[in-house]
């Protein structure tokens, strides 16, 4: 079924029923997010962090919350181990970063003896509505700072797996660059033909990969017609791939500063889904990354 925007998630992950989620490192923030998630019917949580402040927070925002779901752990690594831990003894089933550094969960991910990671490489996508009647994914936005060209086709991979969960069997990939023609003073331009020749012989699977491609002309038919470029990825692309993170980074919060999309952030390349928002998302789209790892929490099972 081909999920068309980020409302539609929302509800798909109601219906398909609650998932339990650690929070490591609760605090105010996420103690309304919890409040919201919750008034959805939407996910239950485990809270790790300071027991008095938690309680207090919750009493504050008038939650309604059973003290046996609080744990309390005001140290961020061991918050982190201690979340990931329940998922692995399935007592919950998604982990979630709060009020800590990133570095601190992912560590906690990523440890070899009883973390979440896998061969595959972290990634993250901002999933937002596209200007035509679906949804769109950005990659990579957090994570990977200046991709090489193995880096981008292990990037490429978790984000076509990714859009295989919202029903986008066989994706059109766009890699974006400044111009749609291969420059030499331009090196990512040159990866971007490396890329789709990769996908064209096979070592890149299961999407259609076209680039070098401008914004304009990935994402509106009509530029790319103007442009005279024939392509099956061009005005029609489901995801773009940034030639780094400060051009991916810069994107998403223009999407949401100044476009007042609405996004949801997930990352791939872990064993199960885990939740990491940024501090400064706003309320909304910190419930809309919860629907969304949900979403792909019930759809991998």
């Amino acid at each position: 079924m081909l999920i068309k925007s980020i409302g539609e998630i929302l509800q798909k992950s109601i219906e398909l029923g609650k998932v339990k989620i650690a929070i490591a490192k609760a605090d105010d923030e996420e103690i309304k997010l919890v409040k919201l998630a919750m008034e959805k019917n939407l996910a239950d949580f485990i809270l790790i962090g300071d027991k008095k402040k938690i309680k207090k927070s919750l009493e504050e925002n008038n939650v309604e919350f059973d003290e046996n779901n609080i744990i309390d752990e005001c140290d961020s690594a061991k918050a982190g181990s201690l979340a990931v831990e329940l998922v692995n003894k399935k007592q919950v089933d998604i982990p979630m970063k709060g009020l800590m550094h990133t570095s601190d969960f992912v560590r906690a991910v990523l440890n070899k003896e009883n973390g979440l990671r896998t061969n595959k490489r972290l990634s993250q996508i901002t999933i937002f509505d596209g200007i035509s009647d679906s949804i769109q994914f950005l990659t990579d936005c957090a994570i990977n700072i200046k991709p090489d060209l193995k880096c981008k086709v292990e990037i490429i991979n978790n984000c076509v797996e990714a859009a295989r969960y919202f029903g986008y069997s066989n994706p059109k990939v766009a890699l974006i660059g400044a111009v749609e023609t291969v420059n030499e003073s331009m090196p990512d331009s040159i990866e971007s033909a490396v890329l789709t020749q990769m996908n064209r012989r096979g070592q890149i699977k299961d999407c259609v990969v076209d680039g070098p491609l401008s914004l304009d002309n990935a994402i509106s038919e009509e530029s790319a017609r103007i442009k005279g470029i024939e392509s099956s990825v061009a005005g029609r692309a489901d995801i773009l791939v940034a030639s780094d993170l400060v051009v991916s980074n810069t994107f998403s919060k223009a999407l949401h500063y100044y476009a007042n999309k609405e996004t949801a952030s997930i990352i791939m390349g872990t064993k199960s889904p885990i939740i990491m928002t940024s501090r400064t998302d706003d309320m909304k789209n910190k419930l809309n990354t919860i629907a969304t790892i949900a979403y792909i929490y019930h759809m991998s099972k």
